[in-house]
Parts: structure tokens; C-alpha cells; sequence
């Protein structure tokens, strides 16, 4: 399937691009963040999956991914709240987007965070929040000695190279791939501290997200070992208690679900979205 490709300027005049499978129906359309440092071409077989139900999908490249470049991070730096208060809305004013009657904004793993984020500070209009693989990094949802050492020493790692190189060479590392210092200064503090704090932004999002507005769904991967149970279970004790919680078996990985088993996750949010009429 090919997607209609539209280019989308944002307010500082970089061209984001995002993909648009199917037409608009009866149903709610969906737009789709991707997780940190993966393209959106990764998920055309989610996507494809969804439009198989009748579904509208409109997938985001992030700033700074492939179709949406950003020449020099160092210079160029930006953070989640430059993806939330400045880009979203711009996606959003896309006719692809603005056209829908009902939107639901679904993200994976970072991309899920921040649909939570923007439903929380109502930076976009979303008729409900879906966040698939996404939950806290922070060393306090690892149930090991261990395991909680590991991860801390994996946040140190991050922040000192970020630090001293001035953005995170991820696409080296094998994590995130490249990424503005702003950006991994905003995950490297919830990954710390359990909470957000956002440069720039003064907003405080944890009491907006404890008062959450919208429906949301929290999807947990059976067997994710990078955001397993306990780490869903930290982010949703920061939610309200209404929010609807799932897991799905799926490919027990944090990314290959999309590709191999996309059905299966479709599947799952399908029946929860019929739930809430969307």
C-alpha cells in the first residue's frame, strides 16, 4: 500500500512530513507517533492492518527521523515540548488531520508518552489517547537488584555522552537512534526521577496527567523486556484510575509487534475503541 504523502510546515519553518493511509469513514481516524529514534516506515504493516478494519490512519515522521531532517542537532536542538506545543499542532491544522471528525492519537513507546502529554495539557484535540509499549524508564519499574543498577547505569551513560558530545549519537550506539541534547535531556529526566520536567515548558505534567481528560488505554507487550509490566504499572499509577489498562501477546520484543504480529495489537485496541464509540 502506498501512502499520500504531505508535507507539513511547522512554526519554525521545518517541513515534517506525514503519511496518510486509507479515507476517512464512520470511524475515528487515527494519527500515529512513532517511538524514539524509529522511522515511520517501520510501521506500514500496523498501518496496513488498521486500514484493513475501515480505519483512517495519518502516521508523523518526528522531527529530526528521516523525512522530517534536522541538519545540525547541535545547533537545532529541540525537545518534547517543541514536539507537543509546536509540531502537533501543526500536524493537526493538516487537512488530512483537521478534516476528521473524531481523532484518536495513538504513539509507540516515546510516541505513546506523548500522546499522553498532549492529552493531558490539551495541546491537540483528541477524542482519546491510545499508548501501546510505552511506560516509565526509570530504574524504579525494574523488580531487581540488578536490574535497577543496570538501568541507572544505562541513564548516567546517556546523559554523559549527550553532555559531552552535545547530542546523543544514538544511530552508533544502538539506541534511539541520533538525537537533539534537549530531547534526551527531557527522557534522561523522567528516566531519573519518574516524573516530567520539560525545558522550556513550565507546565506541570504530572498534575496534568493525574487529571487527565480523555479515555486512554495503556497497551503492554507480553514479554517487552525495554518497558516491561512493572514499567506500564509506574506510568499508570500517575493516571487516573479509570484509565484502561491491557496486554497483549503479541512478538515478545518492544519493537517487532509492529511488523510481525501487527493484527494482534490492531485487534486489541479495536475492541476498546468500539468500547468508546470510536
Amino acid at each position: 500500500m502506498t501512502p499520500r504523502v504531505h508535507p507539513v510546515a511547522s512554526t519554525d519553518g521545518l517541513t515534517l512530513t506525514v503519511e496518510e493511509y486509507g479515507t476517512p469513514g464512520q470511524s475515528a481516524t487515527i494519527v500515529f507517533l512513532p517511538a524514539l529514534g524509529v522511522p515511520l516506515a517501520y510501521y506500514r504493516p500496523l498501518f496496513e492492518a488498521w486500514v484493513a478494519r475501515g480505519r483512517h490512519v495519518v502516521g508523523v515522521e518526528l522531527r529530526g527521523m528521516p523525512q522530517s531532517p534536522v541538519s545540525d542537532l547541535r545547533r537545532d536542538s529541540f525537545g518534547y515540548a517543541h514536539l507537543l506545543r509546536e509540531d502537533l499542532p501543526a500536524i493537526f491544522a493538516d487537512p488530512a488531520v483537521a478534516a476528521a471528525d473524531r481523532i484518536v492519537l495513538v504513539g509507540h513507546s516515546l510516541g505513546g508518552q506523548l500522546a499522553l502529554l498532549s492529552g493531558a495539557a490539551g495541546t491537540v484535540r483528541a477524542d482519546a489517547v491510545v499508548a501501546l509499549a510505552t511506560g516509565t524508564s526509570s530504574p524504579a519499574a525494574r523488580r531487581t537488584r540488578l536490574g535497577r543498577a543496570s538501568r541507572a547505569a544505562g541513564i548516567r551513560f546517556v546523559g554523559a555522552v549527550t553532555c559531552s558530545l552535545g547530542y546523543w549519537p544514538g544511530h552508533r550506539l544502538g539506541f534511539a537512534g541520533r538525537q537533539p541534547r534537549t530531547l534526551m535531556n527531557d527522557w534522561g529526566y523522567e528516566a531519573r526521577t519518574g516524573r516530567y520536567r520539560l525545558r522550556g515548558d513550565y507546565t506541570d505534567y504530572e498534575a496534568a496527567l493525574s487529571t487527565l481528560p480523555v479515555p486512554a488505554l495503556l497497551v503492554g507487550i507480553a514479554g517487552d523486556r525495554m518497558i516491561p509490566r512493572a514499567a506500564v504499572d509506574h506510568l499508570a499509577g500517575r493516571l487516573p484510575a479509570q484509565v484502561s489498562r491491557t496486554t497483549i501477546e503479541a512478538v515478545p520484543d518492544h519493537f517487532l509487534w509492529a511488523r510481525r504480529a501487527p493484527e494482534k495489537v490492531v485487534a486489541g485496541v479495536e475492541d476498546w475503541l468500539t468500547t468508546q464509540g470510536l
